[in-house]
């Protein structure tokens, strides 16, 4: 029977035994410094970056600072490795007072002529500072497999990598790069394989042209894959082989993707069934010399990119139409590509001739791609009787003025282009008044008056000796082509002064006293 001493040595001694079977980690509290890691193993390929994280922290309840150095004890040869603080490469860490703990990344490069097989990869870590009593490294040990075999380290998808489209008109893909790396890394993207004569080009999201993507850790990055068919691609599916690799690796994954070519729409539908074809306003009633403008829009309901023409199939004789762009009246429409689903507005400006009768004129035009069109007609009502605003005007300053007989005066005659077309030969027309003669200075022909252009004209206004008291008109008018102004009168007021009356007759005595002695003088003989 043991005696109660016996009993308390045999409880110590049981629980010494257990204590000395229990482990103590590197992170225990009589070190200075813990080491703590989840994963010390991964599998790589040739040519990877393999990353491992872990956490320094301090091993006591302390709030003095520690500093750490780093040493890589162990690597394969021809491998390079490092320790990472915040993306940058460091030899040596400090704790402050108030930070317990940091995270670090250990980066390990496989050359791409690693063959498989496992590796060791070691750091050492070493305490130092005023306050550091135990100077002992702590070792960890990272183990890369290499398999050639294995899943890289990154992904290339579309998510719809077929689309069918014509000949010549372009098609996007929108595809995307996925790093499973754990911390973002850049990536090469190229062309591998394409059919000949196809462009295709690699683009940002924002268009522009790129060889590179940079993709954050367990993230990926959007880019665009351009393809386009040339005008003499015929019907069917074609490939286009894009790869991405990592920027310092030869390990590529590869995005194959279609193109189904169908030079021609649906044989059993008119082009109707793809696109319309529409004006708000159908009819305008206009004067002949004035120019009616419809805004028309075309609305692609075809799951495709059209390249559509645009032509007027049907127009009075002598009559213009053409396409204009919404933006800029200037450009003319011939053809355009409507994106698929999109809608686009244009404006179809149509012109009569200047003789154009009243009455109604249709105006046919159409969108064609191929031997398939879509029509729409358009109406111009030609009306003489809507009030007329000069397109053309001429006025004159003076319009009144009194000469007496063989005087002259000068007039100046304004002609105004008040449309929004130039003219070309200007002219002015003169109607003279009996007794009144009117002389154009130094004036033929207008070759040209712009738009919102006036031109300033001298007429000299002469009234012959031999007028006739009394208010005597003058009519001018200008024209160009089929484009006369209004008429506008100049109104001359002749009178004979009494001092040229008393003058006359004055005159006509001195004659008659003259013959009085030529006859008294030279008489008869």
């Amino acid at each position: 029977m043991l005696t109660k001493r016996e009993k308390f040595l045999s409880i110590v001694v049981i629980i010494l035994t257990l204590l000395s079977l229990i482990p103590f980690p590197a992170g225990a509290d009589f070190s200075s410094l813990a080491v703590l890691n989840e994963i010390s193993g991964k599998v790589a390929r040739p040519g990877d970056l393999v990353e491992f994280s872990f956490t320094v922290e301090k091993g006591y309840n302390t709030s003095e600072s520690t500093s750490v150095t780093f040493y890589i004890e162990k690597v394969p040869e021809n491998w390079t490795a490092g320790v990472y603080a915040d993306g940058s490469q460091v030899s040596q860490i400090t704790l402050p007072e108030k930070a317990d703990e940091k995270e670090l990344t250990f980066k390990v490069r496989v050359p791409e002529n690693a063959k498989d097989g496992g590796y060791t990869v070691k750091i050492g870590l070493k305490p130092y500072g005023e306050n550091i009593r135990n100077y002992d490294k702590i070792y960890r040990e990272f183990t890369v497999t290499i398999d050639r075999a294995a899943m890289p380290n990154l992904e290339i998808y579309s998510d719809i990598p077929g689309k069918k489209t014509h000949p010549g008109i372009p098609v996007s893909f929108g595809a995307f790069v996925e790093n499973k790396y754990d911390s973002r890394a850049n990536f090469r993207i190229f062309l591998v394989s394409k059919p000949e004569e196809w462009g295709v080009d690699l683009l940002s999201t924002d268009g522009a042209r790129i060889t590179r993507l940079g993709v954050p850790g367990d993230g990926s990055q959007e880019f665009k894959i351009l393809v386009n068919p040339p005008l003499n691609a015929t019907k069917g599916d074609y490939e286009i082989l894009v790869a991405a690799c990592p920027e310092k690796g030869n390990q590529s994954v590869f995005l194959p993707i279609s193109v189904s070519i169908n030079p021609e729409l649906s044989r059993d539908e008119d082009l109707s069934a793809y696109v319309e074809l529409n004006s708000n306003i159908m009819g305008f009633d206009i004067r002949p010399e004035k120019t009616a403008e419809f805004a028309v829009s075309l609305k692609n309901r075809y799951d495709q990119p059209l390249k559509l023409k645009l032509e007027v199939l049907s127009l009075p004789e002598g009559w213009k139409a053409e396409f204009l762009t919404e933006e800029d009246k200037e450009g003319r429409l011939a053809s355009l590509m409507l994106p698929a689903g999109e809608e686009q507005e244009f404006t179809v400006k149509v012109k009569p001739s200047q003789n154009a009768t009243s009455g109604l004129y249709p105006v046919i035009i159409a969108a064609v791609s191929g031997d398939k069109k879509v029509t729409r007609q358009l109406e111009v009502g030609i009306n003489n009787d809507i009030e007329n605003e000069e397109l053309l005007k001429v006025d004159s300053n003076p319009s009144e003025l009194t000469l007496n007989p063989g005087g002259s005066s000068e007039v100046r005659v304004n002609i105004e282009n008040r449309g929004d077309e130039d003219l070309e030969d200007v002219t002015l027309e003169i109607n003279e008044a009996n007794g009144i003669s009117a002389q154009i200075q130094g004036f033929g022909t207008i070759d040209e008056l712009e738009a919102g252009e006036s031109r300033s004209v001298s007429v000299e206004i002469t009234a012959n000796a031999n007028a006739g008291s009394g208010v005597k008109e003058i009519f001018i008018r200008a024209k160009s082509d089929d484009l006369v102004s209004s008429e506008k009168s100049i109104k001359v007021n002749v009178e004979k002064s009494s001092s040229s009356g008393l003058l006359g007759i004055a005159m006509l005595g001195f004659a008659v006293l003259v013959l009085v002695f030529v006859v008294r003088k030279f008489g008869r003989r």
